[in-house]
């Protein structure tokens, strides 16, 4: 039956939960500053009544967990926000910082190089026979070469630095994903006893926040407190106390850029979150824009040159080049399993060549398809001989079997215009060679020749889906600062959704100094009760002893 004593007992849990509940706001206030922590609360329940007498009579009460203020929903929001957030902010990085390379806002750029060297053209064309006015057109015309390759360069730079940065990302991923696979080990093996683990828990999930930064993740809880963790579309990379390894790879068929790879397969394109999917679209915007101004370069020395071997210069040369001419390039797809290759390839007729790329397909070792991947059109179609050349649109290619034939598909890659802008030099070097007549009894008066190279400013190249040089290469700028402001203000789109995710976060988990105050008032008022009832608990132990 309920005694003196059970009074006493009581008022010890009452005290005993109050010094408890106190603790935990101390800690709470104590960590009101820490990034990341999550406000945590004493969980008090009534203990077990006992029967006396017919009745049940209470036994006081106690603590029965120590759990967090959390909300698992709010913070999934939070973390897809921050990834998508930094998605946004490093792919804008990447091509803010092509738009400084291709700036054409200072006079310098491209566009006022080839005006310069247009207008060097007409100059000449209004006395062809000047020595200064040939001399300028060498000179803008190096001018504008050099441009072209410092463009180039600038813009490897940029791809050399996102696959930099690709790589470092990928350590640091690894890194933490092994951080949450030892804290799961551990909060698993805390509460396996019944014990929230709530300060290791408050780590992982600013470690799950920092990897959602770099990387879009999904995650799942299993019962015994331990967090899986999936990226891209599905793909483990921490599962419980395991993890697998991202890496990242150089893609021979996509220009040197990274490929994400995790257990060895490629991931790349199925990852749409986080600053690793924002530098590695940056790096293949920049790679595609380089593309568009190789095919620039390309068109500027193929219609100068074409029309410049057929005119003469001072000293009666005919048929020579302005520029240097843009070289082959082929590469064997990285997937071929036969063993032939390129050995040679060149071009044979300048103006037949149409500035787009193509892949000469193997269906059989003897049976190959030419396919104009610009267009996805075929070109011609052939038997195989090994040496023999392979001849299309102005360009002359040969494959030879080296430690065996080619094999059913197998792919080569054909390009006249991919490092065009990179070598773009100027031929000659005479002033007399600048070929202004359209013939040699005309000299030195004849400016016909020197008129129809200033007129390509302005005439529409079918390479450039019939648009004129300049208005080609506004095109890519005008591009260019489209995919910049878009960036831009999604990113800012995705700040504000952030911001608003952590305050709602903050909220619901972070510390309240006020709310902690009161819980402080709360908390002594309960334990100045309790020390009542044990001081009255006490008077009347001395009553009754008073009373023997």
């Amino acid at each position: 039956m309920p005694t003196i004593n059970s009074v006493l007992n009581i008022a010890k849990t009452a005290i005993q939960t109050s010094q408890q509940g106190l603790n935990v706001t101390a800690q709470n206030l104590a960590n009101v500053n820490t990034p990341g922590y999550t406000r945590q609360q004493a969980v008090q329940t009534n203990a077990a009544a006992v029967p006396s007498g017919g009745l049940y009579f209470g036994t006081g009460v106690t603590v029965e967990a120590i759990q967090r203020v959390y909300d698992s929903f709010v913070e999934k929001q939070l973390r897809d926000s921050m990834s998508s957030m930094e998605y946004y902010g490093s792919k804008g990085q990447v091509v803010s910082n092509l738009e400084g390379v291709l700036n054409d806002l200072d006079g310098t750029g491209l566009s006022a190089v080839m005006d310069d060297f247009f207008n060097a053209l007409n100059d000449l064309a209004n006395d062809p026979a000047a020595y200064p006015e040939r001399v300028a057109v060498i000179s803008t015309g190096t001018v504008l070469a050099d441009q072209f390759v410092s463009i180039d360069s600038r813009a490897r730079a940029l791809i050399d630095a996102g696959n930099e940065k690709l790589d470092n990302l990928a350590v640091k991923l690894n890194s933490l994903a092994s951080d949450v696979a030892d804290l799961n080990d551990k909060i698993a093996a805390i509460e396996v006893l019944g014990t929230s683990a709530n300060d290791l828990r408050d780590k992982r999930t600013v470690l799950l926040q920092e990897m959602a930064q770099i990387i879009d993740i999904q995650t799942v809880e299993t019962e015994q407190g331990i967090v899986d963790v999936s990226v891209g579309r599905g793909f483990s990379l921490v599962a419980g106390r395991t993890t697998q390894e991202i890496s990242t790879q150089s893609d021979t068929d996509n220009g040197g850029i990274r490929k994400i790879l995790i257990g060895g397969t490629d991931i790349s394109g199925f990852i749409s979150g986080g600053s690793m999917s924002g530098v590695l679209e940056g790096v293949n915007y920049v790679k595609d824009t380089l593309e568009k101004v190789d095919l620039l370069a390309a068109t500027v020395i193929k219609e100068v040159n074409t029309v410049h071997r057929g005119g003469y210069g001072l000293d009666s040369s005919t048929g020579s080049d302005f520029f240097k001419v843009m070289s082959v390039t082929s590469a064997s797809r990285s997937q071929n399993t036969g063993g032939a290759s390129v050995t040679s390839a060149s071009i044979t007729s300048l103006g037949s060549l149409t500035l787009q790329d193509y892949e000469i397909r193997f269906s059989s070792a003897t049976a190959y398809t030419v396919v104009n991947t610009s267009t996805n059109s075929v070109v011609t179609s052939g038997t195989y001989s090994s040496g023999s050349a392979i001849t299309f649109d102005g360009l002359s290619v040969t494959i030879t079997d080296q430690s065996g034939t080619p094999l059913a598909g197998d792919v080569f890659s054909v390009s006249t215009t991919s490092g065009a802008a990179r070598s773009m030099a100027v031929e000659i070097s005479d002033p007399n060679k600048v070929a202004a007549a359209s013939s040699s009894a005309t000299l030195p008066g004849d400016n016909t020749n020197a008129l129809a190279l200033a007129a390509l400013r302005d005439t529409a190249a079918s390479s450039l889906s019939d648009s004129t040089l300049a208005d080609y290469y506004q095109g890519i700028i005008s591009e260019i600062g489209i995919v910049v402001n878009s960036a831009d203000t999604n990113y800012s789109a995705q700040k504000t959704i952030r911001d608003q995710l952590q305050l709602t976060r903050d909220n619901i988990s972070g510390v309240s100094v006020e709310e902690e105050s009161i819980n402080i008032i709360r908390l002594q008022t309960a334990y100045q009760a309790a020390a009542r009832l044990v001081s009255t608990a006490d008077e009347l132990f001395r009553t009754l002893i008073n009373i023997r």
